[in-house]
């Protein structure tokens, strides 16, 4: 019980920030959001029609979709939260527009955005009926969450050119507060930290060992690797360090092994001793 009330106390404060940022930061500065919210933005400039009630058509034939694709328990939560977003679009109303120029209009609306969408997906929840669509394609042909979206959101405001009044500044600084929103929430779902798995391949592996336990008072993995060239068997070095650590590391190593071999990969999430998760 408590954690339901926990949950739907965050569906309900990320649908009321990315409400306040949609109607009354998005809007008023004549920029499109992504997403359904993007889709029934430019819609309405077309017909004159409440974007909330061309919110709810446009959610009911995927929720339709999704009820039989993924069963209720999947997609309670994704709609819970767009029906508290599209319901407290009108109480918004009563709030002032923050009418300010369009840069720090595009700086309010993607951080904004971006702390709506990551609480809800910090919880492993879909934030929306769109969120769905993306996790579905994910499954079915391989295409990333990210990709997905890019493609869909460019597609939307991109549309927004077919309207009147509309211009390539509005376009290019809606983008800039979708990317905005998407850096935001990928910082709040993943944690502002990172940690990088750091590969090495030296002939000086025992003093770069030595260096990481007493130094960084990091472990370290060895792998045996063949080289291909000259089908020597060699030592390589695998560890997880932080961003400082990693700047420390890069160069001792390069210090003590000109000729090492290095490579680096971001982890957005470390579990286990001596890591936050």
């Amino acid at each position: 019980m408590k954690k339901n009330t926990k949950i739907v106390g965050i569906l309900f404060l990320g649908a009321l920030i990315g409400a306040y940022s949609f109607n009354n930061v998005l809007l008023p500065s004549n920029l499109i959001a992504g997403g359904l919210g993007g889709i029934a933005t430019v819609l309405a400039m077309w017909s004159s029609i409440n974007i909330q009630i061309l919110l709810a058509i446009l959610c009911l034939p995927i929720l339709i979709w999704a009820y039989i694709t993924f069963g209720m328990k999947q997609i309670v939560y994704a709609f819970t939260s767009f029906t508290l977003f599209t319901v407290l679009l009108g109480f918004m109303r009563l709030l002032p527009a923050l009418r300010v120029d369009v840069v720090p209009a595009v700086l309010v609306s993607g951080v904004l955005f971006g702390i709506s969408g990551g609480i809800v997906l910090r919880l492993g929840m879909a934030n929306g009926p769109e969120a769905l669509v993306g996790i579905f394609l994910k499954k079915k042909f391989g295409i990333s969450l990210g990709v997905f979206f890019t493609i869909l959101n460019i597609g939307i405001v991109s549309s927004s050119l077919l309207l009147p009044n509309s211009s390539l500044n509005n376009i290019l600084y809606s983008m800039m507060s979708i990317y905005i929103s998407g850096k935001v929430t990928d910082f709040i779902v993943a944690g502002f930290r990172r940690d990088y798995e750091v590969t090495i391949i030296s002939t000086k592996y025992e003093e770069i060992t030595t260096f990481i336990h007493k130094d960084l008072k990091r472990g370290a993995t060895f792998i045996k690797g063949f080289g291909s060239y000259n089908h020597q068997e060699r030592l390589l070095i695998k560890t997880l360090v932080s961003n400082s650590e990693l700047i420390t590391l890069k160069e001792y190593v390069k210090d003590l092994d000109p000729d090492c071999f290095m490579y680096i990969n971001e982890s957005i999430g470390v579990v286990g001793n001596g890591f936050v998760g």
